[in-house]
């Protein structure tokens, strides 16, 4: 059965956009699902109707600015200049609501790219109720993202936060994309051509972000790469990184270890991961998933 509903972010009041699944009357648990940029929480359906099948109470939400959590259509790629704090409590909002809906079973995690860097930023704050976390499509930490900081906070300073500049987007995708240029503009994000179209036919996630956007996104990588600030009160928190061999959004190899062994260097010891070959950035989409998602669901019943 599927579910949709709104709530209100504990940061501006924003509507959050939420889509439940669930079947089972006993649940082993909830799966938080938090999607990457210029998604929405209906690109992970075919993930969460899996392990609503398994047991679990799948929720997922719209990023504000993505989806359904804007006040005009047109807002879509605008953050409404709430930042990474903006995120990070309408995660808070979403838990919240998940807490009160359902009490005295595990809460787990489930995150892609941007998502990922927001799950790690929510946590370094508060991991206290997380039972369990799982990074899909990780971007590895990138020293120049300082520089585009200042480049984003100058545009937004001159009060420009909602220019879709592209420039952030375009840079991006054109590295991301050189190796796969041949098979078209996306091609970097997913080897299967059907879930491409049905992204670059989505007019919900097919969009240009604004600057606002684009520093939010530098600043929660930021966030996520500092070794300051990590309260962590659950250290054997059990973590799982998973990403598809070439996903360009891991830079490299050692970049994606080192990603790995960062969460290990600020206090996390049960710290995992998983490299899928021949898969790209969206591996919960990507062909084969179907094995990913038995992966995952094993890593979820050892916890």
């Amino acid at each position: 059965m599927r579910t949709s509903s709104k709530i209100s972010s504990s940061y501006d009041g924003l509507g959050i956009s939420i889509l439940e699944t669930h079947e089972s009357t006993s649940p082993k648990g909830v799966i938080m699902f938090i999607h990457g940029l210029c998604g929405r929480k209906e690109r992970q359906l075919p993930a969460m109707d899996y392990f609503t099948g398994k047991g679990y109470i799948c929720v997922g939400f719209d990023l504000r600015g993505h989806g359904d959590s804007v006040r005009k259509e047109d807002d879509r790629g605008y953050l409404y200049q709430a930042g990474k704090e903006g995120i990070i409590q309408d995660i808070g909002s979403v838990m919240k609501w998940i807490r009160k809906q359902y009490r005295n079973i595990p809460v787990f995690i489930v995150a892609h790219s941007l998502g990922s860097l927001a799950a790690r930023t929510y946590i370094k704050r508060n991991d206290i109720g997380i039972d369990g976390l799982i990074l899909c499509g990780s971007p590895s930490n990138n020293p120049l993202s300082r520089i585009g900081i200042w480049i984003m906070k100058a545009i937004c300073l001159t009060g420009h936060s909602r220019a879709r500049t592209g420039m952030l987007q375009n840079l991006v995708s054109a590295g991301y994309n050189r190796r796969f240029r041949r098979e078209g503009w996306q091609a970097w994000t997913c080897s299967d051509p059907e879930i491409r179209d049905m992204f670059e036919n989505d007019q919900k996630c097919n969009i240009a972000i604004t600057a606002d956007c684009s520093l939010t996104l530098l600043e929660l990588m930021a966030e996520t790469y500092d070794k300051e600030g990590w309260k962590i009160t659950n250290h054997e928190l059990p973590i799982l990184f998973i990403s598809g061999a070439e996903d360009p959004c891991m830079i490299s190899m050692k970049r994606f270890h080192r990603s790995v062994g960062f969460m290990n260097t600020v206090g996390y010891n049960n710290v995992s991961s998983i490299i899928y070959p021949g898969m790209r950035h969206e591996v919960l989409n990507e062909k084969g998933k179907e094995a990913i998602w038995d992966e995952m669901l094993a890593f979820l019943q050892n916890i």
